[in-house]
């Protein structure tokens, strides 16, 4: 258990916890209080903002669901692009990561997901900038996109956004506290902020067309890009994953593979280094599967001597969103 997992569920820190998820909650609702008042200024740019984001910490699917948008404008023949604040970087400030033309950043500079995106999507431009509006400005300037999609943007009110997409992935009648007693970001009452939930993992509702249905693709990648039924692979095999939420990634595997004999979870956006390795070539696995998340960031090397590959994951737009986007945009 990673320590700050082993504080969020150690009971005899709950009154500090509770304690302190209070001051929390006053300092984000006096910060949201000014944003809704004008205190604190909304800029905007000319070009439509769309936000992705969650309410809770850990995986709810935020990566997926914008490359689903990036997809669904490509298919209709507009130019996108994604602006992230690019979490567990090892750069500052603006960086491209992508442009029209190449892809220029690293996973180190630019962050995990933001190199995912651009990896997977070459001819979108993908920014990183803990200032969002200033990243939105260089975007527009330089790119001259039909809209911008704002990674994981609810929190971030500074940049006004046209559409705020909120992904819930808790069941609906769940016990939800702010951090650190629970896992809320801000108050559950601020989800009435988005123009759209959507649901996903946990957070599934019965029969809902906010749903976002997630898929695992029927075959694996290597590190020659070479790609392999899923079927084809036999042997011992072992799961790892550096996620907010490992668990569901193991799951999914689990019900279209055989049982793996190892599952490791890292700490989300975990960096790969020698103690990482050396757990992983410690179980004596035959092969490896992963997400393409922490493959970007893995030694060509190390995944060829291990027999490590990535599954990439699907999801098709929740038909509500869907609708609204083709009344938006048409």
């Amino acid at each position: 258990m990673s320590f700050k997992n082993y504080i969020i569920s150690a009971t005899w820190l709950l009154p500090f916890r509770i304690i302190l998820a209070a001051v929390y909650g006053l300092i984000t609702s006096l910060r949201n209080l000014f944003f809704d008042s004008g205190v604190f200024k909304i800029h905007k740019v000319k070009t439509t903002v769309i936000s992705v984001g969650n309410i809770s910490v850990g995986g709810s699917g935020k990566t997926i669901l914008v490359q689903a948008l990036v997809e669904y404008f490509l298919q209709q023949k507009k130019q996108p692009s994604i602006l992230s604040r690019g979490y567990g970087r090892s750069s500052s400030g603006l960086v491209v990561v992508s442009d029209k033309n190449e892809l220029l950043g690293t996973p180190a500079n630019s962050g995990d997901e933001p190199f995912l995106m651009a990896q997977n999507f070459p001819g979108v431009p993908v920014v990183v900038s803990e200032d969002r509006f200033k990243g939105a400005q260089f975007i527009e300037d330089s790119f001259s996109p039909d809209v911008i999609i704002l990674d994981d943007g609810f929190q971030h009110r500074r940049l006004h956004r046209d559409m705020d997409i909120l992904l819930i992935d808790f069941p609906e009648n769940a016990k939800t506290h702010l951090l650190p007693w629970g896992r809320l970001r801000e108050n559950h009452k601020n989800i009435g902020r988005a123009d759209h939930l959507i649901f996903s993992k946990k957070g599934l509702r019965p029969d809902s067309n906010s749903n976002l249905i997630i898929t695992l693709e029927n075959e694996v990648i290597d590190s020659t890009q070479k790609h392999i039924a899923l079927s084809l692979l036999k042997g011992e095999y072992g799961l790892f994953a550096g996620l907010g939420n490992p668990a569901h990634f193991f799951d999914m595997i689990q019900k279209t593979h055989l049982p793996p004999s190892v599952t490791i979870a890292f700490d989300d956006h975990v960096i790969y280094g020698k103690d990482e390795y050396a757990g992983i070539e410690g179980k004596g696995c035959d092969y490896w599967i992963t997400t393409q998340k922490d493959f970007v960031k893995l030694s060509p090397t190390f995944c060829q001597k291990n027999k490590v590959y990535y599954i990439r994951v699907n999801a098709a737009l929740p038909t509500v969103l869907l609708h609204d986007l083709k009344h938006y945009f048409n």
